[in-house]
């Protein structure tokens, strides 16, 4: 494929900037223009929630007061004292149903709110109904169990209901109910009123055909059930659940504000505002399809790309002519960078231009030059590290096996001498004999422990998700031994599973547990925990643990910390500093044996995971290692 030469390619590359610059920004103008525009629209629909809540509250707040109002009406205070007498029966004394029915069908006359209005006892058994017609259609007298019911008898006020299925129309209705007391305050009756539903969904209306309307509004109960929506009445009529939706969560909740959603039953995106009907516990959210709210977005996105295309013509042809003049100097300038990103960095590139394409080319020779002493330096260290990488391996070379065949030899011959020649020696020089073997084994183990210790830096981490539980359980299986003839309560708690070397992490346990074990000997019972915590409930200051600001801690540790708990012999903490140092001891080897590597190992390799490891004791009061990994 042939490449485009410098004198094509420079001006298209002008070409292709004015365009990416124009497009660039219209499609910023069109993105803060789409804010603007949806800001707008999320206001709207607020204060068009807010609106509509104060309408739905005007109208709850009428068929509250028709009710309210039956109960201190004319032809209702005087029957409070004949009615207290009357409960038991199915019937009052005569003329009272007729009144209280006048009542009822007055309240029903004069207003559109009620469906129907009825008279229950204060055992909850209906007294009657209003119209006298859906008497007989009555499916159940005894309203007692309706939650409702109980409510007025409990609060001893006006209570409007959730959607539920009416006993007297078999549709879905809401109740409005108000108690009818004595002068004592004993509640001789209730009134209660099934809403028009139909009519409540109509309350806000600002025009348009309904299934059409540009922007709505609709209200759920407690439970998220549709009481009420000016677009789609049949949601009612359903009892359609929009519990799921976000918008009404929020508001069942107490809150109001607005959101950007998709309305799983319409299957579109929708801004829309919620609010919370206080008092009552229901949710009122008014709502405008995006495609809608979009839609002036459109109009000005032709506007602006109709301007950028213009833009970008103009400013195009300006560049290009512009671009023409420099290329010849630019063709030098590629020849010589391209020799120096191919490796030559003694190619230095001599332009004579005056402007800053010169200066261009003086800084690529400054560079070039730069990055000839840095290969050079780098080289250099490169060497010193193989140097001493085969240095290291020798040491452990020499160790491994140097140091071994002498070890193994002092050891072979003081077995000897004590098996052929005891019998011969006196105890003073069996004692002596039984010193160099013990030497001989500590100095095995150190060497061991050094070996282990070397190849830690160089030895490749093949992390993988680790159970620490399950290392613990296999590691105390290997120390069993070391538990025998002993008391002990081992506990093993929550270990989250981590990214870790299985293999590397087992042996950061088994240091931590053989210590455990050793510096517990002396305790009946010894006691060792083995858990997890995280970094709020270490006692120490955090920025004294992780050498960190207490901030950063938190921030960079959120993940689990283990540890290992005993109630050894502990150890003084003014000396902590020295735990994890190669060598370092805190006990006398005579009492507990070891090398002084252990605890060094197990910094390293908690490094190696890019972990901390940390410890708090008491002395005779026991200790605990922390350590986290990542």
């Amino acid at each position: 494929m042939r490449r485009l030469n410098l004198s094509v390619k420079l001006p298209l590359l002008v070409l292709l900037a004015v365009v990416m610059t124009a497009s660039a920004s219209s499609l910023i103008a069109i993105f803060v223009g789409r804010g603007i525009l949806r800001r707008q629209a999320l206001e709207e629909d607020l204060s068009d929630a807010q609106i509509y809540t104060h309408a739905i509250e005007l109208y709850l707040d009428y068929a509250r007061s028709l009710l309210e109002t039956a109960v201190g009406s004319p032809g209702i205070s005087g029957l409070v004292a004949t009615r207290s007498a009357g409960l038991a029966s199915r019937r009052l004394p005569a003329g009272t149903e007729a009144r209280e029915r006048d009542v009822a069908a007055r309240r029903l006359r004069h207003s559109k709110v009620f469906e129907y209005i009825m008279y229950l006892r204060p055992d909850g058994s209906v007294y009657l109904v209003e119209p006298y017609a859906l008497e007989a259609e009555l499916s159940r007298w005894d309203l007692g169990y309706t939650s409702w019911y109980e409510k007025v008898m409990r609060n001893r006020q006006t209570v409007i209901s959730d959607l539920h299925i009416s006993p007297v129309t078999q549709r879905p209705t809401v109740v409005i109910a108000t108690p009818v007391a004595e002068a004592d305050g004993r509640i001789v009756g209730i009134w209660a009123g099934g809403l028009r539903l139909d009519q409540l969904s109509r309350v806000g209306e600002t025009g348009g055909e309904r299934g059409t309307l540009r922007s709505y509004g609709y209200v759920t109960d407690s439970r998220g059930l549709i009481i009420a929506h000016q677009a789609i009445p049949k949601y009612v009529v359903e009892q359609s659940d929009f519990s799921s939706m976000p918008l009404v969560r929020a508001a069942l909740g107490g809150k109001s504000g607005t959101m950007q959603f998709v309305n799983p039953i319409e299957g579109e995106e929708w801004l829309g505002a919620y609010v919370p009907l206080l008092g009552v516990g229901w949710a009122v959210v008014y709502a405008t399809p995006l495609r809608v709210a979009d839609a002036p977005i459109v109009s000005l996105t032709h506007g602006i790309l109709a301007a950028s295309a213009v833009l970008t013509v103009l400013v195009g042809l300006v560049g290009l002519a512009v671009a023409r003049r420099i290329v010849r100097p630019l063709s030098e300038l590629t020849s010589g960078t391209q020799a120096i990103a191919a490796g030559d960095l003694s190619r230095r590139i001599e332009v004579r231009t005056g402007d800053e394409i010169e200066h261009l080319a003086h800084e690529f020779n400054r560079m070039a030059a730069a990055l000839s002493e840095k290969e050079a330096q780098l080289r250099q260290r490169a060497e010193q590290l193989e140097a001493a990488n085969k240095e290291l391996e020798a040491f452990s070379y020499s160790v491994s096996h140097d140091l071994r065949a002498p070890l193994r030899a002092m050891d072979g011959f003081s077995r000897i001498l004590v098996q052929e020649y005891g019998s011969q020696l006196v105890p003073e020089a069996k004692r002596y004999l039984q010193i160099v073997r013990d030497n001989t084994k500590q100095m095995g183990c150190l060497v061991d422990d050094l070996l282990t210790f070397s190849r830690l830096g160089r030895q490749a981490l093949k992390l993988q998700p680790v159970v620490p539980a399950e290392l613990v359980r296999r590691v105390l299986e290997d120390l069993h031994g070391e538990q025998a003839g002993r008391r002990m309560e081992i506990t093993v708690g929550d270990l989250p599973t981590c990214q870790a070397d299985p293999a590397l992490l087992k042996q950061v346990i088994v240091n931590l547990l053989s210590n455990a074990l050793k510096f517990t000997r002396k305790r009946d019972p010894a006691v060792i925990e083995i858990g997890s915590t995280n970094i709020a409930d270490c006692r120490l200051p955090i920025s004294d643990l992780l050498g960190e600001s207490p901030q950063s801690a938190i921030a960079n540790h959120k993940s689990a910390i283990y540890y290992v708990r005993d109630n050894g012999v502990g150890f003084d903490m003014q000396y902590a500093h020295k735990l994890f140092g190669v060598f370092q001891r805190l006990h006398r080897a005579a009492e507990y044996e070891g090398t002084g590597v252990g605890l060094a190992i197990v910094q390293r390799i908690v490094h190696r995971h890019g972990g901390r490891v940390w410890a708090e004791a008491e002395v005779n009061k026991g200790a605990t290692f922390y350590f986290t990994i990542g």
